[in-house]
């Protein structure tokens, strides 16, 4: 009979470095849906807001992922919180689309210009590649 030493579970570097993948995932996640961060603002004030931009979750994972303790959860956790994720981004990018519809109509129905939906999409796109190298750990 073999000892219960030789049962103990050895992880690979994959497997290590996927788990450390999927705990940063979650984590900025996290704290994505906490932006806009005031000067002087608490970490209990961030989790709250968190909490209550992603649909309010069940408040100890998203401490846990807060944390970057995120990478030993189940594929149904982490699908949850990707889900709770974009349906905040979408409600964002509603509610700014009804706020230029609405500063549009007060402007007398003049759609914007050329140059503004130039500026508006460079800043778009700028933010996006600025999320993938926060993300990312990439350093100019």
């Amino acid at each position: 009979m073999r000892d219960k030493s030789s049962f103990h579970i050895v992880w690979s570097k994959g497997a290590k470095a996927m788990s450390e993948v999927i705990g940063l995932e979650v984590r900025t996640i996290c704290r994505r849906a906490a932006e806009p961060v005031r000067p002087g603002e608490s970490i209990k004030t961030q989790l709250r807001r968190a909490w209550s931009n992603l649909e309010r979750p069940p408040f100890w994972r998203l401490r846990s992922g807060w944390y970057g303790e995120g990478g030993g959860w189940s594929a149904a956790a982490v699908a949850d919180f990707q889900r709770r994720y974009l349906a905040m981004a979408e409600r964002h990018a509603r509610r700014a689309a009804e706020a230029q519809a609405i500063e549009r109509a007060k402007r007398g129905g003049r759609g914007p210009s050329e140059a503004e939906q130039a500026v508006v999409e460079y800043r778009t796109l700028v933010a996006r590649i600025e999320a993938i190298e926060a993300a990312l750990r990439v350093r100019p």
